[in-house]
């Protein structure tokens, strides 16, 4: 298994491709070896049978390649039509991947952890114009190139009152929609007692973001959760604030404690946040280890 080796796939929607292009040759020029076969089927074909044969073909491709790191060129839509499609039972004889990448490519990570266990990464794309090579995207590469364990953080601020005390579990999370739809399938963990989640989403007005809410609430999702961090809530609509009035609206009708961090999102910060992690909240941080 080649960890020098970027595999860049697109199982979503179409990149940005001048965006991509230039942010490949950057990769590249950190000494990283990229391996990328553009996707064949136009932005309309990609949601018909046809583009999803297409996309899963290429995802499997990715998935038995010999690289370590599957980096997403983007997101959109159409990742959760590819899980029953997959072969899962193939997928537990494979070395751990670790899948790059947020938004839609949230239904892969679920996935992914829900039925094997496997890690991954919530952080910048490159065939989206919000990689624009800051400090998370110098945070993701420099991950990519050094040794085990991994380790990140992102700075907080609580939401609910909470005790003095430390919260601690496995991380996952993602864009809240995605996850929302997963709900009652094999492809999200039925059982998230002891994890401390993380959500964000964009384009999704307050009354969307709660309707989403009230179904983790009512289908138990929350039971024995240590905490939960709240990201970017980003073009949400005309709403004053929209966005720190929803979060403060869900933090109202959530059982644990509650944390708001400006550091990940559809936004520039989109700093790593590691599915299956370690982590822990103290001092006003969230900070992760992942030992591969």
């Amino acid at each position: 298994m080649d960890n020098n080796l970027i595999h860049v796939l697109e199982p979503s929607g179409p990149p940005e491709s001048d965006v991509l292009d230039r942010n490949l040759r950057a990769i590249r020029q950190q000494g990283f070896e990229v391996d990328y076969t553009p996707c064949s089927a136009d932005a309309k074909t990609r949601l018909e049978i046809q583009g999803i044969e297409i996309r899963l073909g290429a995802l499997q491709s990715a998935l038995d390649s010999n690289s370590r790191y599957l980096l997403s060129a983007r997101g959109g839509y159409g990742a959760s039509e590819l899980l029953s499609r997959l072969d899962w039972d193939a997928l537990t004889k494979e070395v751990p991947r670790v899948l790059i990448g947020f938004s839609d490519i949230s239904a892969l990570q679920s996935a992914l952890y829900a039925r094997l266990k496997w890690p991954s990464l919530h952080a910048p794309m490159p065939g989206s114009s919000l990689w624009q090579g800051g400090e998370d995207v110098r945070a993701l590469l420099d991950l990519l190139r050094s040794d085990r364990p991994w380790t990140g953080s992102i700075d907080l601020a609580p939401v609910s009152n909470t005790p003095e005390l430390k919260c601690q579990g496995r991380l996952f999370g993602g864009c809240l929609s995605v996850l929302s739809n997963l709900v009652g399938t094999p492809n999200l963990p039925s059982d998230l007692s002891g994890h401390i989640l993380f959500f964000e989403d964009t384009g999704e007005s307050a009354p969307r973001l709660l309707r989403y809410w009230r179904q983790w609430l009512d289908s138990g999702l929350l039971k024995g959760v240590s905490a939960v961090v709240f990201g970017r809530f980003t073009e949400m609509g005309s709403m004053t604030e929209a966005d720190s009035w929803a979060v403060t609206e869900l933090a109202a009708r959530t059982p644990c404690p509650v944390f708001s961090s400006r550091d990940f999102g559809h936004v520039t910060p989109n700093l790593p946040l590691a599915i299956g992690a370690q982590a822990e909240i103290r001092h006003d941080q969230l900070l992760w280890n992942l030992d591969l």
